[in-house]
């Protein structure tokens, strides 16, 4: 019997105590909100890929999402009474609830198998630790589960053309085995997490950033440093050191709270830098290692920046799920002698068709030969044209002659061959470019790849009216043009910098 005035304990909640102990307590306490666990795009997908999964099943009752939750309960009670296959069932035992994609009764063994339909290639903790979460509410009803079975998706499908065939596109497996090898590690953890609730049940809980179990890694990630460690919000600082792990935990249990309190005999030569630029304010710039670094470089340099989408259902012939595929390059020019900059762009916007043969022909014909091209995370670049080329064979003479004038912008920031104290040990482009120039992609509409991502992508679904899409469109192009751009101002303060210093 389930105790309507008992707290719910959900899978979700689970998941987040394996996590973070803290982390469990301050969302159900309700001082601090939950992280959004939403991903950019999924959602858009999803009903696609649950119906091919649904369909391989037949004669399945679905409980409808439409449905209040105390219904939702009521009718899956009297479908697994009837020994009926639900979609969508609502379990509850105690104060545990659970949604499972599929429980499916087996006549012949007089039992259940718990389902999970999951749009990812590979098997992570998590959803084992989801499965074993279904398998306590189940067998706290009295059902008896025979085993757990997952569909995903098949990584190496290429996609022909057409209707999908979901047995090339998904793959269908039986964890059982898995599971009974690990059972005892989810026992331990399941055990671990009913303590917590029998030892918490009506107490304040004493949050510590050291003694979480599972400890946090990081105070940058920690969900509240003001509950965590009260008092040392500030210190999260030392978590900025670059490669430093589990060090700066101990750093932090050893009393450090800044970079100037970790002593240099505990830093690595790279993290003396940073301690260096944080204290003096100074930037670090290795002059000996940019000369070798741009010593190859050509007098006029280009500068790429690709926009994708990697849908998981693919959209496309002779692609793959999750496989990058352009619809928008941004490209800056740069002639140093002529003192010139020329812009260059394409957007594929025939949403319905393929975008790579028409992004690939502009790209070369934009592309001038035999120049430099800088990219920020150069394999990015590189492999969309090598992916595209792989396909069209009428690009495969142009790959073979860009390949290898790519150069990473990327890499210095790496290195640390140079160390603004503004990018708090961050090497991506969005922390890099206002350290060294007054842009910023803060004033932009969509200021990151995985929102441009989804926007497109919510134009092929065509979840935008027209007037949406012309205003999303200007809004990709002006992302990616500051992409480009700012790889231009980087390398132009980095060419100033080598003349002076």
């Amino acid at each position: 019997m389930f105790d309507s005035e008992v707290t719910p304990v959900t899978k979700s909640q689970y998941l987040q105590y394996l996590r973070c102990n803290n982390a469990f307590h301050l969302i159900r306490e309700g001082l601090v909100q939950k992280p959004s666990s939403a991903s950019f795009g999924g959602y858009l997908e999803w009903g696609d890929f649950l119906q091919l999964c649904r369909n391989q099943f037949h004669d399945v009752t679905t409980i409808d999402k439409t449905l209040e939750k105390e219904e939702s309960f009521q009718k899956t009670e009297t479908l697994i009474l009837k020994k009926k296959s639900i979609f969508h069932a609502h379990l509850r035992f105690k104060e545990f609830v659970s949604t499972v994609e599929y429980l499916e009764y087996d006549n012949e063994q007089e039992g259940w198998f718990l389902w999970d339909f999951r749009p990812i290639g590979s098997i992570k903790q998590d959803i084992l630790r989801s499965f074993y979460f279904y398998k306590q509410v189940a067998e706290g009803m009295s059902l008896r589960i025979l085993g757990y079975k997952l569909i995903r998706i098949q990584t190496k499908f290429v996609y022909p053309g057409g209707p999908i065939n979901p047995e090339d596109y998904l793959l269908v497996e039986d964890i059982t085995p898995r599971m009974e090898s690990e059972m005892g590690t989810r026992e331990e953890e399941w055990r671990s997490f009913q303590e917590e609730l029998k030892n918490t049940k009506e107490q304040s809980v004493r949050y510590s950033f050291l003694e979480a179990k599972p400890s946090c890694r990081s105070l940058k990630t920690c969900l509240s440093p003001s509950h965590c460690a009260k008092g040392k919000e500030t210190a999260k600082e030392i978590f900025d050191f670059r490669d430093s792990s589990e060090l700066a935990k101990q750093w932090f249990a050893s009393g450090y709270n800044s970079y100037d309190s970790v002593p240099d005999s505990e830093l690595s030569p790279i993290q003396k830098i940073q301690k260096e630029a944080h204290i003096t304010g100074n930037i670090h710039f290795d002059r000996k290692s940019f000369e070798a670094y741009l010593v190859n470089a050509t007098k006029s340099v280009a500068f790429l920046d690709f926009e994708s989408i990697n849908p998981y259902i693919p959209l496309y012939p002779q692609t793959r799920p999750f496989q990058h595929i352009p619809y928008l390059y941004s490209l800056h020019i740069w002639d140093s002698e002529k003192n010139t900059l020329t812009h260059k762009t394409y957007l594929h916007e025939d949403i319905g068709s393929d975008p790579r043969v028409p992004v690939m022909s502009q790209l070369q014909k934009d592309l001038p030969p035999g120049i430099t091209i800088f990219s920020f995370n150069d394999f990015f670049e590189k492999l969309i044209i090598q992916e595209s080329a792989e396909v069209f064979p009428e690009f495969l003479e142009f790959w073979e002659r860009v390949k290898s004038m790519f150069i990473d912008l990327a890499l210095p920031f790496k290195k640390l061959w140079i160390y603004h104290p503004g990018q708090n040990g961050k090497a991506s482009l969005k922390e890099i470019l206002p350290c060294f120039s007054t842009e910023s992609h803060g004033g932009l509409s969509i200021r990151e790849g995985q929102d441009a991502n989804y926007q497109y992508l919510r134009l092929i679904k065509k979840q935008v009216t027209a007037e949406e899409k012309k205003r999303v469109l200007e809004d990709l192009k002006a992302y990616c043009k500051l992409d480009s751009y700012g790889l231009f101002l980087i390398y132009r303060m980095l060419q100033e910098r080598l003349s002076v210093i």
